[in-house]
């Protein structure tokens, strides 16, 4: 008896969390767009996307919370009624927002500018609808990009210090770029190659191990971050591939030192 008690605490306890923030599903928006939900409560969170202006979401469940405060207690959280509409609270109502039901359908629109967590109760086929921004594939940066094989990509902005596999500061924004440009397409798998400047130089050994640490470099801190592994390799070229194979000036040897990405 005590064994099959034992049980059903472990069953229910796991059903449980599959029910939380730290467990909610990582989704994109045109996947969660005609999902089928069983349970009663779940989470999701829905990947930054930035060819989406805007989300509303427009039926198939009970009630939504977005941005729940159980996951972001440092930002605004929002009840949304089975309709999608934001139901304003006092304090929203007080604050001088106009709440006409114009208002309140513009301001329930939601940016995919950064990762959106949500809260559906009740919910069964949801339906939302994406509002998709009209920026050709020409215009987009190159982390806002889906990326399929043969993609490559030259990574300006994440520079090394002059002899060595080490960052320089400005690299970790596009880093960072890189790492959710990476989570959003978890189906690819890429290669990183590394460079150094050694312009008027035959390609050494100390220029080709220099390369391939480089590359290392970012594999190590992508899987520090959270991406597999498996999804990541690394190849130096030494100085056989330089932007600037006469760099004189500082400006020309920092893009000579860079890496590049290649979607396998």
């Amino acid at each position: 008896m005590r064994l099959f008690i034992l049980c059903l605490i472990f069953i229910f306890g796991s059903l449980h969390a599959q029910n939380t923030c730290s467990s909610a599903l990582s989704i994109s928006a045109d996947s969660l767009n005609r999902l089928k939900i069983a349970d009663e409560v779940v989470y999701f969170k829905i990947q930054r996307d930035s060819t989406i202006s805007g989300v509303f979401f427009k039926e198939g469940f009970k009630s939504i919370i977005v941005q729940p405060l159980e996951c972001l207690t440092n930002q605004h959280s929002f009840k949304l009624d089975s309709t999608g509409l934001i139901l304003p609270t006092e304090d929203m109502i007080n604050s001088g927002i106009c709440y006409c039901s114009t208002c309140i359908e513009r301001v329930s629109k939601f940016s995919l500018n950064e990762d959106l967590y949500i809260k559906v109760v009740g919910g069964s086929d949801l339906k939302l609808e994406l509002v998709k921004d009209k920026l050709n594939e020409q215009q987009l940066e190159w982390y806002q990009k889906r990326l399929k094989s043969g993609d490559k990509i030259r990574l300006d902005k994440i520079l090394f210090v002059g002899g060595l596999a080490k960052f320089r500061s400005v690299s970790f924004k596009d880093l960072n770029r890189l790492f959710s440009l990476l989570e959003q397409n978890r189906d690819v798998d890429v290669e990183i190659h590394g460079h150094v400047n050694r312009p008027g130089k035959r390609n050494s050994k100390k220029d080709q191990v220099l390369s391939n640490q480089r590359a290392q470099a970012v594999v190590d801190y992508l899987v520090k971050k959270g991406i597999n592994r498996d999804r990541l390799s690394a190849l130096g070229f030494g100085n056989t591939r330089m932007v600037y194979p006469n760099a004189k000036t500082e400006f020309e040897m920092q893009f000579n030192r860079r890496v590049e990405i290649l979607v396998k």
